[in-house]
């Protein structure tokens, strides 16, 4: 019984030796990040490792189908044919939801609003609007399509990072005092 226990020991050793590359040599992960996924997947394979895209998230400034994470983290040693999981930006920017900022925000909250939802103020285009009172105001009066005329309705679909242009009402006291304050200080 206990040379059989003793063979066993002995066997189950071995081949967890052989199982888990005890004695391999180990190779230093390359940074990958920044690279397209291809090409990392290709490098990583070309140097005894195996690359698994394990996820495709949207990163702000990042290159499409860019690897832009990875673990194990580059600099580190690992055996022959060690995975390396890889997340990659995605080839397509996601859409987000205009807000419906028109009649119902002043200019401030336009802003908050449209950067929640990840996207850009445009042009602010002032228009005298006889139901403004006071030079603090601002109310959004209309959204439009960044560099046209053409107004944008709220729920509509459009890339993340977009511009939108706004036009924002502001009291004709305002217009005439603000134009009094230029010319004053052109002279």
């Amino acid at each position: 019984m206990g040379a059989i226990v003793a063979v066993l020991a002995v066997g189950t050793l071995w081949y967890l030796d052989i199982y888990t590359k005890h004695n391999s040599e180990l190779i230093e992960v390359q940074n990958m990040e920044g690279e397209n996924a291809r090409t990392a997947l290709r490098a990583l394979r070309d140097a005894g490792l195996e690359g698994v895209v394990t996820d495709t998230v949207y990163k702000d400034g990042a290159r499409k189908n860019a690897v832009i994470n990875q673990n194990p983290d580059a600099g580190l040693m690992v055996k022959t044919g060690r995975k390396v999981y890889l997340v990659v930006n995605t080839s397509k920017v996601p859409m987000v939801e205009v807000p419906d900022l028109a009649g119902k925000t002043s200019l401030t909250q336009a802003k908050n609003m449209l950067i929640r939802k990840h996207l850009k103020v445009g042009k602010i285009i002032k228009e005298i609007n006889e139901s403004v009172r006071t030079k603090s105001d601002e109310p959004v009066l209309a959204q439009y399509y960044s560099g046209t005329s053409n107004e944008i309705a709220p729920k509509t679909l459009i890339e993340r990072n977009s511009t939108v242009d706004l036009v924002i009402g502001i009291s004709s006291d305002y217009y005439e005092s603000d134009s009094i304050a230029l010319s004053a200080s052109d002279n």
